[in-house]
């Protein structure tokens, strides 16, 4: 499954306004022509009050009043996507100017407005949330974004437990190999049978590679890596003594091992191309696995610095500290 990625929205929150527009009309009567109805529909981005200056509290404003206008009840609006979906859209790339304690209580206090109002919108909004943010071929790929509403589903007591069933296993799965935590250490081992483990690579960083190299996404990506001047010099750099600045860690997460073996020849040798013996990282859920190629980048105590993100993102990051 290829997998575009997140795509940083950077917007200047003090010249952010949103008026969006949509008329409806009643339906003719026969023998009869009624009026039509010239109901405007819109939504109404709050105006940010002068006194704040500073872009972080016009941030801040602006997120925690956007919704304060929306009319929640009104499921008509579930139907004018040009209206609804374009100001969630408008929320979302406002949300990185704020805290993330911030964005979090105002993502929980929207879904408590939309599922007060209507089981329908809460439903519609919590579609969009996955669309958005988890969906794996979404730019706006956003996981930490997408923890806040899976906890605020999780949690609530007017959500069945049936409709919490998927929702606890995407958040399971998404509190593991957090940004910033030590990734999950497990066994890998190399064509020659030999075994080694994540924690036990020496380096300043590794960049941990999860693929099929029989897929399609994951050839185009290998491109991609294999073009990259900034991995290729990292990769050939070495820091003081055994430790490399770079290592670029391969890994065969499927049981078709014969596939793996007949693609070797074709992967580059400065990469550790390595399979999970017996798929212990699928099948004990240690890493999301949801979508193919999967990037990790990790830091020299294996600590997560990015996580499923796309190569560029990698390459921009180390690009940045060569």
């Amino acid at each position: 499954m290829s997998k575009s990625r997140i795509v940083r929205v950077w917007i200047t929150v003090a010249c952010l306004s949103l008026v969006i527009s949509a008329c409806s009309s009643s339906p003719k009567k026969q023998g009869k022509e009624e009026p039509k109805n010239t109901e405007i529909k819109s939504f109404q981005a709050p105006e940010i009050p002068p006194v704040y200056t500073d872009q972080r509290e016009r941030a801040k404003y602006l997120v925690t009043h956007y919704w304060d206008k929306f009319n929640f009840a009104d499921t008509s609006l579930i139907r004018m996507p040009e209206i609804t979906e374009q100001a969630f859209v408008d929320f979302l790339q406002v949300l990185p100017y704020v805290s993330y304690t911030d964005a979090e209580k105002e993502i929980s206090g929207m879904l408590d407005k939309a599922l007060s109002a209507d089981t329908l919108m809460f439903a519609y909004f919590t579609v969009l949330y996955d669309k958005y943010l988890y969906n794996p071929n979404s730019p706006m790929l956003n996981e930490e974004l997408y923890i806040p509403v899976l906890r605020y589903i999780v949690n609530s007591e007017r959500v069945g437990e049936i409709d919490k069933m998927r929702p606890a296993f995407r958040l399971e799965m998404a509190l593991k190999n957090r940004v910033g935590n030590p990734a999950t250490d497990f066994t890998y081992t190399l064509p020659s049978g030999k075994k080694g483990k994540l924690s036990g690579i020496n380096a300043d960083y590794t960049i941990l590679f999860f693929n099929n190299p029989d897929c399609n996404a994951c050839r185009a990506i290998k491109a991609e890596v294999e073009a990259s001047g900034v991995v290729k010099n990292l990769l050939n750099t070495k820091v003081q003594g055994n430790r490399k600045k770079l290592v670029f860690l391969s890994v065969f997460p499927d049981p078709e091992l014969e596939v793996w073996r007949r693609m070797l020849p074709e992967q580059p040798k400065e990469w550790m191309c390595t399979y999970d013996d017996g798929q212990v990282i699928t099948k004990e859920r240690l890493y999301d696995l949801r979508a193919i190629p999967t990037f990790y980048l990790l830091d020299r105590e294996k600590r997560v610095l990015l996580k499923d993100a796309p190569f560029r993102v990698i390459e921009t990051y180390l690009g940045e500290r060569l």
